[in-house]
């Protein structure tokens, strides 16, 4: 039988190797993003709520899923780890054990192999918790999927957050109140009762931050409570929690390779897969609002007279146009959604087609109904703009995420005390 001492120095050997070897972004902060090439559809969401954001609570017995395919006829060894991050998705000070229990790293074992598609890929899946791993407190977290033995390399990167019940947050999505934004901007009011939960500083303790529609490009963060009150802080500003509100998402049906959708101009069967070809999209930013139903950005997995979609789902190609009189000059033009990751990447990027007056974008989707928009990048100001193309209109059906984190004297974390999911057109 081997000494305990031993045992306890092998262990700390093994975690510390794991700890150096762990990705770092350049920046420090932890993105959404997928760097493997081959890697598709990566979705993040609870436990039968597909277009849900990924938001769990501490004491929720429906786990988080994360899926992701990728296309290939073999199966990987993968795996993975999860970090414990502040507010800012920078990595907090806490060890894995202070916030996990289990190994820091874990093999991915759920995978399927595709099923009578034309494009063969495996599909991955982990639910979080799981048998392997439980998470201890609040606060965001990320996952990091890579081959075994690359740690410092991974091929996706996912944030999700876990959440406590200890604050309650009230709040309203409407048009802005001031009459110079009410056309085109938002307003989110909203409080936070703390009853009998202990804060000492409001103004230093707590940390709001507010996110629309789950894009973390859209995130507002530096917001201070206008007044503090016994148990309540009052954040009903003027100005402060504005928003720009944008446009209801376009909508993709890919659902079928045998009948076309409203929106859908041809589809064509070109080896090794189908071709969608939608209708030329024309720029809404000068036009008139329409109201219909969408997922704010979101998608569904889905393909038509199958059972199981995961599996049996095909890849087929997306063929974006957006019609554009003359190039825009000053920047690039990106197809953008969930299922882009809501970032810019040269994978959702558009070019200019002179002839035909217009920007083009190939992508290859898996079958499914999908949200999307057009957006601009600007070269000299990398900010995302989603309104110059979408027009943005005060009553566009919007969710609204707040976020309060608490971080006390003694502590060494933000703690997620409360979250409030708020749309416009739900009182």
């Amino acid at each position: 039988m081997l000494p305990r001492i031993f045992i306890f120095l092998t262990v700390n050997l093994l975690y510390c190797t794991l700890t150096c070897a762990q990705y770092n972004p350049p920046n420090g902060i932890y993105p959404d993003a997928v760097w493997g090439e081959m890697i598709k559809t990566v979705q993040l969401y609870k436990t039968g709520w597909e277009t849900s954001h990924p938001i769990s609570h501490v004491e929720d017995e429906k786990p988080l899923i994360l899926a992701f395919d990728e296309l290939s006829k073999n199966a990987r060894n993968y795996s993975y780890s999860i970090v414990h991050c502040d507010a800012d998705w920078r990595q907090s000070r806490l060890i894995t054990t202070d916030y996990m229990d289990g190994f820091p790293i874990n093999q991915i074992r759920h995978y399927e192999y595709s099923f009578n598609t034309l494009i063969p890929y495996v599909h991955y899946r982990i639910s979080i918790p799981n048998e392997d791993i439980s998470l201890k407190v609040s606060g965001n977290f990320v996952i990091l999927v890579f081959e075994d033995g690359q740690e410092d390399r991974p091929v996706l990167c996912k944030r999700f957050c876990i959440t406590e019940s200890v604050v309650a947050v009230s709040a309203i999505a409407t048009r802005a109140r001031l009459t110079a934004y009410q056309d085109e901007w938002q307003q989110v009011d909203f409080t936070v009762r703390t009853a009998n939960y202990p804060v000492e500083n409001a103004y230093q303790d707590i940390k709001v931050v507010i996110v629309k529609n789950g894009q973390w490009h859209t995130a507002l963060t530096g917001i201070r409570p206008l007044f503090v009150r016994q148990n309540e802080l009052d954040y009903r500003h003027e100005k402060v929690t504005l928003f720009r509100a944008g446009n209801e998402f376009r909508p993709l049906d890919t659902k079928s390779t045998k009948f076309t959708s409203t929106r859908m101009n041809a589809i064509e069967f070109n080896q090794p897969t189908y071709h969608f070809y939608p209708y030329t999209d024309e720029s809404r930013g000068n036009g008139r609002y329409l109201f219909y139903e969408d997922f704010n950005g979101s998608y569904v997995v889905q393909s038509e007279k199958t059972t199981k979609s995961d599996v049996e789902a095909d890849y087929v190609y997306v063929h974006f146009t957006l019609h554009a009189p003359q190039p825009i000059d000053n920047g690039q033009v990106y197809v953008f959604g969930a299922f882009t990751n809501d970032a810019c990447t040269p994978a959702n990027l558009m070019t200019y087609n002179a002839d035909k007056r217009q920007y083009e974008a190939t992508m290859l989707l898996k079958q499914g109904y999908y949200n999307y928009e057009y957006v601009f990048l600007p070269f000299k100001k990398p900010v995302i703009d989603d309104t110059m193309l979408e027009g943005s209109f005060y009553d566009t059906e919007n969710d609204y995420i707040i976020y309060v984190y608490h971080r006390g004297r003694t502590s060494r974390y933000d703690r997620l005390v409360g979250v409030s999911v708020v749309n416009t057109m739900r009182k």
